[in-house]
């Protein structure tokens, strides 16, 4: 568990933005290991700017988040331009900076001309990781308890369900069949791992939720249990591509058809030479059959 305030000699960082820095990191390193590996099955490896496009979308969020508040309360720029340095941002701030990531990743990725599904694959691996590492070392007070490993504050008897922490230990069997048991078939860009991840990961969500005490914001569910429905259907629904075994294939495919093209041109070319080699090569249909003159 990372304490409130991590103290590094002089410096004093929050707990929460030191864990969110290592999830972070752990998730980027994911997604470049992913990118390898994609790019390792190709002649011209374009995924490798994958794993920057990511990193300029976190950077895009985490400045949104500790500046956005310009957005929401530019009277601050003329009042209190030094409680910039202090405030940060809401979750009005964490909803525009993710918004604002989403546009240019996916600008990126269309000019890039990185596939879709290959972007997607290797970003939800990244992101659980991180999302684990986030849970196990924030974890957040739920629903009040007696069981021994409840959680509480300090001088008080109460506790409380660690539900963050049952949903980062739902999410192990999620990380080792994309490390271990995808990473080594490189099934990347088929859409398999976004798929089951947004199923697995929906229900993973749903079932830890039920430890929370959340507010029900519509049809008697919260806001969280919404987002883990929305996985699940969405998952639910997303075709994959199953009759692609991978981008080794795809490659193959792309191989075989610039083969035939060029084999192609060079019959169009042999064709081209014998129709304009001159009196030798050239056949006139009037001069020649049936209806040729007679002499």
């Amino acid at each position: 568990m990372m304490p409130d305030v991590f103290q590094l000699g002089p410096l004093q960082l929050q707990g929460k933005l030191v864990a969110l820095l290592l999830a972070c990191a752990l998730g980027l390193w994911l997604i470049r290991r992913a990118a390898r590996q994609l790019g390792s099955q190709e002649e011209k490896p374009a995924t490798k700017p994958i794993d920057d496009i990511v990193f300029v979308g976190a950077i895009i969020v985490l400045l949104t988040w500790k500046l956005g508040v310009i957005i929401t309360q530019p009277s601050l720029l003329w009042t209190s331009p030094l409680k910039l340095l202090m405030v940060v941002g809401s979750s009005t701030e964490i909803v525009i900076g993710l918004l604002l990531a989403c546009i240019y990743m996916y600008v990126q990725i269309s000019k890039q001309r990185i596939p879709l599904y290959v972007f997607l694959d290797a970003f939800v691996t990244g992101l659980t990781a991180a999302v684990f590492v986030y849970c196990v070392l924030i974890p957040a007070y739920g629903l009040p308890t007696t069981w021994p490993w409840g959680i509480g504050v300090e001088g008080t008897i109460s506790r409380f369900q660690p539900y963050r922490v049952y949903f980062s230990l739902l999410l192990v069997p999620l990380l080792i069949w994309q490390i271990g048991y995808e990473g080594r078939r490189n099934r990347f860009g088929c859409g398999i791992l976004l798929k089951y991840t947004l199923i697995y990961g929906g229900a993973a969500g749903m079932l830890a939720s039920f430890f929370a005490a959340a507010k029900p914001e519509l049809l008697y569910l919260s806001l969280a249990q919404l987002i883990f429905l929305f996985m699940l259907a969405v998952g639910m629904l997303l075709p994959a591509l199953a009759h692609n075994t991978g981008r080794r294939e795809l490659s193959l495919m792309s191989q075989n058809d610039s083969k035939t093209q060029i084999q192609q041109e060079q019959q169009n070319k042999e064709r081209e030479k014998s129709s304009g080699a001159g009196k030798e090569g050239f056949v006139d249909k009037k001069l020649d059959g049936p209806n040729r003159p007679s002499t």
